[in-house]
Order: C-alpha cells, then sequence, then structure tokens
C-alpha cells in the first residue's frame, strides 16, 4: 500500500481516503494520518462486506462534493501508470467515468483453435491477449453516486464494474476508456509480487515515482527507519 500511495503522492495527489476492512488496525497503525508523507489520509470503514461501489457510497461523505474528479484505486495493484494524465484525460471529455485499461496482458493459460474433427489446428501458449484490460483503476465524481443508489435495492454488497458499469452502459450514459501500454502487478498474487522484487532499484524507482522526484520516493521507502520496504 505504502508502494501505491508513493506512485500517487509522485503524481501530485495529497488527500486519500482509505476503505479499511481487513487488517484494518495495522493499517491505521502503519499510516495514521499521513503525517510521514506530508499527505491527509482519512479512513472509511464499515461492519460489513459491501463491494467496490458500496465503499464508495460509504465513504461518500470524505469525497469532493459535486463533479470534482476523484480516483479510485486498488490497495493491492501496482501500476507504472501517469496518474495525471489519467486525470487530464477525465476532465477533457466531461463524462463521469473513466476506465484505465492496459493493453499490456499475457494470458496465463495457452489456448488452441480446434478444427470440427477436434484436432488441434493451432496452438498459442500464453500469448498476449491483445485487447484492453481493466487494471482496477477508475476516475468518478459525484454523479456517480446516483447510479450506485439505483443499483443498490436490497443487495448487500454492490460491485463497480459488475453491478454499476453495465447499468450505465444500458442507460447510455458515457462510459470513457484510458487506453495505455504500461505494466502492471496484482500483489496480491505472488507470482506477481515476486516479479516485481526482481525488478532492478533504478527501474522499480521509475514505477514507483512516475514523473515524480525519485529523493522523496527514497525517503518515504524507508520512513519507518528500518529500511525494509
Amino acid at each position: 500500500m505504502e508502494w501505491i500511495m508513493l506512485t500517487l503522492i509522485a503524481c501530485g495527489i495529497s488527500k486519500f481516503v482509505v476503505a479499511v476492512s481487513h487488517l484494518a488496525d495495522q493499517i491505521r497503525e502503519y499510516f495514521g494520518r499521513g503525517e510521514r508523507w506530508r499527505v491527509d489520509i482519512d479512513y472509511s470503514q464499515g461492519t460489513a462486506p459491501a463491494g467496490k461501489a458500496g465503499e464508495i457510497r460509504r465513504a461518500r461523505r470524505l469525497l469532493p462534493a459535486g463533479e470534482e474528479p476523484f480516483l479510485v484505486v486498488p490497495g493491492d495493484t501496482i501500476a507504472h501508470l501517469d496518474y495525471r494524465e489519467l486525470l487530464a484525460f477525465h476532465r477533457n471529455h466531461g463524462g463521469p467515468v473513466t476506465i484505465a485499461f492496459s493493453t499490456r496482458y499475457r494470458l496465463e493459460v495457452g489456448t488452441a483453435e480446434i478444427g470440427p474433427d477436434n484436432r488441434v489446428e493451432k496452438f498459442m501458449e500464453k500469448e498476449n491477449l491483445g485487447r484492453p484490460v481493466s487494471t482496477g483503476a477508475y476516475v468518478l465524481d459525484g454523479r456517480i453516486f446516483a447510479h450506485i443508489e439505483e443499483c443498490a435495492g436490497q443487495k448487500g454488497e454492490i460491485d463497480l464494474p459488475g453491478d454499476v458499469f453495465p447499468h450505465l452502459i444500458k442507460k447510455g450514459v458515457p462510459l470513457y476508456g484510458f487506453v495505455r501500454d504500461y505494466h502492471w502487478w496484482d500483489v496480491g498474487r505472488i507470482s506477481d509480487y515476486e516479479a516485481l522484487l526482481r525488478l532492478p532499484p533504478a527501474e522499480l524507482l521509475q514505477i514507483l515515482t512516475p514523473g515524480g522526484n525519485p529523493e522523496y520516493a527514497r525517503g518515504g521507502t524507508a520512513v519507518n527507519g528500518e529500511g525494509e520496504k
């Protein structure tokens, strides 16, 4: 989470709202109010799982009012993405939703073309998908809350890509895709986490500070004084 926060700080973001549930106490203890990184951190916490859209709904009082955009990022995905460019793209199109897509996704399994006689005619081992995939980063604004309420009903959990986005498409509300060729790592998967750690330090530093100040990142990754990060 600190690595993710560093990429956002490097892009000029200084106000954070963290939705916590699992390991909430440890997260609060480590990050506090953000003083060590010279940012402001608020926390949103409920008593039951709410889904991605439900967590945004729960945190509404802590988020910007009106049509001022806010960025939503997962707490377990590090992306080599310039969030300033993403936010500028969102402001330019004027719609309520922007979804970040990467064209760099390699399948973890082999695929094949099977003929009518069940013979394998072509085999592709772990090929690039060749289509944009969502990496879990979104830019939204206050207009999204009305749509979340429409999807809520009696549901305990409301998903953003699973419930709200299909609802918006059905209603004809525009969703815009920010498509770039960037690396991303789901560090909840041990294979991605280990791949990230194997990167040369200079390359990792560039990922953590896209267009930012590398000296700040060096300080930020060792704020506990133990040099573990």
